[in-house]
């Protein structure tokens, strides 16, 4: 944030047209003086200006660093200079770390703007009093959303309730957390009111009431959600949150795709009746610009490095960024009856590189654990095979299992001899490049499918028009059972969590994955068989601990939709949880890791300068 609160209008208009295919162009306004906002026209451009900081998140290695990194059910890849920081809370999490200063001004710049548009719109001539009602809405749920990620990251934050284009301020006292969100419920509860009682507005992107009233249900479960914090809980939080994520899911605007392997689906993107609400993209490069949704690079693996790959579109470009753990491949999803983990992630590539695929050698050896070959023998290839191609184009070429031998740990270091040479063995006779959990690295694991972009122009374009799902209606299922589930009312609670658990379920009659049957002991004569009455939850199962029991759920159902961080942090688990399930996390995390330091820009511009432990948070100072 700026020391001086003057956005010129130039900040407002310039480059707008950049959060939403159907109503947002790039226009760039110059020479004109803030008259532009009392027109209909300027304050239009003025509430677009302020929809468009949210291309920030995706617009390249940002918001996952926040959400994702540092979190118990992702791990790191091989590449990405932000890992030590935010994945190992290392030194390099400190005040002047510049990722933490741009999310900062990010959000503040949302915030400034669309206070400057709430400055003019009365005075706007030219537009009825319904649609200033409409803006207003808007430009109140944008700033309660820029509120509410700011305050969950940070804690105590400077309140600017007010637009100013002709006063110099260098003084920002930070607000108790209390007071912010009140202020954001207070918008957030007024744009409820006003805003169109729609799924989606003909404007795609812009906000409706049900992700006013989605957002508030998300607000009221943070706050309420607090023991040892103080967030200025009241009692009635989770009726509160119970109330509007019902409003949300009784509307009759919202549904579930039936399919869990729907919800991210490109090609559905436009028309999925799960969505609430998010950030609009196109596949129109010239559109999109530098900013488009770079989230496809970040979860893929280094495929194109194993024998019969190299790089496509649809497969992926892989930037390996993030790696799912092995307690998440292995432990946290019900193999035989839940979906969603062979849903969420893609075990297959396919062979698209003839002249690199492998043949058949006549003797496969022990390796040791120095990587060479010994003189152990392990397999001798059946005569007809050697010399003959292990695939061909098209077949699979590799195979990430979910099957763990225990033979090593997450380091590689073999910890299990036996269960080593019985690993190696089935990798020697698999007809393709076999990947067990074990044998996962930062360059090779199973990749995240939510978020890969085949549309693009070509395999190595970056800026991709994938939609920016923030708000859907599988998340607020959990968030409604989260809340009756901390009033102790289990039984509501697991009805709510079983219409999500029915839909992860398989139905009759669907195809399994073959891992169903030859490692997760599934029996084939089950193979067309429903499993939904397997996945049901009882009210007994979730009472004996009910906070690790929804946010084993929500990263069943959510994994890799960048909540996690502020999930962990909401519960109060963080620490907990990382301690026991990132072990490059666990030696430098801390309690106070629960909040981000205040950016020192932010701090170095204030005048008069405040004590070091008002301008900044414990642990960094």
């Amino acid at each position: 944030m700026k020391n001086i609160i003057k956005y010129g209008l130039l900040s407002l208009v310039a480059a707008a047209g950049v959060s939403c295919e159907s109503f947002l162009n790039e226009k760039v306004v110059s020479g004109v003086s803030y008259d532009y906002l009392e027109t209909k026209t300027g304050i239009e451009t003025a509430v677009n200006g302020v929809y468009s900081t949210m291309r920030w998140y995706v617009g390249g290695e940002r918001y996952y660093c926040l959400t994702e990194y540092g979190v118990d059910y992702v791990w790191e890849g091989a590449d990405g200079g932000n890992k030590d920081a935010f994945y190992k809370y290392g030194n390099q999490l400190n005040s002047s770390f510049g990722m933490l200063y741009e999310f900062w001004e990010n959000g503040y710049k949302g915030i400034n703007r669309a206070n400057t548009a709430l400055m003019y719109l009365p005075k706007v001539g030219d537009m009825t009093d319904n649609e200033k009602m409409a803006r207003e809405g808007e430009l109140r749920f944008m700033r309660a959303y820029f509120y509410f990620d700011l305050v969950q990251q940070f804690g105590r934050i400077p309140l600017l309730s007010e637009g100013n284009v002709s006063q110099i301020i260098t003084d920002f006292p930070r607000a108790s957390v209390a007071d912010v969100y009140a202020f954001i419920i207070s918008d957030l509860r007024y744009s409820f009111d006003i805003l169109p009682d729609v799924a989606m507005q003909a404007d795609r992107g812009r906000a409706t009431k049900w992700a006013a009233a989605n957002l508030l249900s998300k607000v009221y479960l943070t706050r309420g959600s607090a023991v040892k914090d103080q967030r200025g809980q009241k009692p009635t939080d989770m009726d509160s949150t119970a109330y509007f994520a019902e409003a949300v899911i009784n509307s009759g605007k919202f549904a579930l795709e039936p399919d869990y392997s729907m919800t991210f689906d490109q090609d559905r993107q436009k028309v999925s009746s799960e969505t609430i609400w998010g950030v609009e993209f196109t596949n129109d490069v010239l559109f999109n610009g530098s900013e488009g949704n770079k989230m496809h690079l970040y979860w893929v693996p280094t495929y194109e490095k194993l024998p019969g790959m190299e790089r496509d579109l649809q497969q992926g470009r892989a930037w390996k960024r993030m790696r799912p753990t092995p307690f998440l491949q292995t432990e946290l999803f019900d193999h035989l009856n839940d979906s969603r983990m062979y849903k969420t992630f893609s075990w297959v590539f396919y062979a698209n590189k003839a002249s690199s695929i492998p043949v058949w050698k006549d003797r496969y050896y022990y390796i040791d654990e120095d990587g060479k070959e010994t003189d152990d023998l392990l397999y001798e290839t059946p005569t007809g095979l050697v010399g003959k191609p292990k695939f061909e184009l098209g077949d699979t070429a590799v195979y990430f299992t979910p099957k763990y031998y225990g033979a090593k740990d997450y380091k590689g270091a073999v910890i299990d001899k036996a269960k080593n040479r019985q690993m190696q063995l089935d990798i020697a006779k698999a007809r393709y490049t076999l990947i067990p959990v074990d044998e996962n690295t930062n360059h090779f694991f199973p990749c995240l499918k939510k978020w890969l972009d085949t549309q693009r122009p070509d395999m190595n374009y970056e800026q991709g028009g994938r939609n920016f799902v923030r708000m859907r209606l599988g998340e607020t299922y959990l968030t409604a059972a989260e809340a009756y589930g901390r009033k102790g009312d289990f039984e509501k609670a697991a009805a709510l969590i079983n219409i999500v658990r029915k839909r992860a379920a398989y139905k009759e009659g669907e195809d399994k994955p073959q891992e169903w049957w030859q490692i997760d002991g599934g029996n084939v004569a089950d193979l067309a068989g429903s499993t939904e009455k397997s996945m049901l939850v009882t009210p007994a199962e979730l009472s004996n601990d009910f906070v690790g029991f929804i946010l084993d759920e929500r990263a069943r159902e959510t994994y890799g939709e960048m909540n996690r961080w502020v999930d962990l942090v909401r519960t109060e688990t963080l620490y907990e949880r990382v301690k026991k399930l990132n072990p490059d996390a666990a030696p430098n995390i801390k309690e106070y890791h629960k909040l981000r330091p205040i950016p020192q820009n932010h701090i170095d511009r204030l005048s008069p300068k405040p004590a070091v432990e008002e301008a900044q948070n414990e642990g960094y100072y």
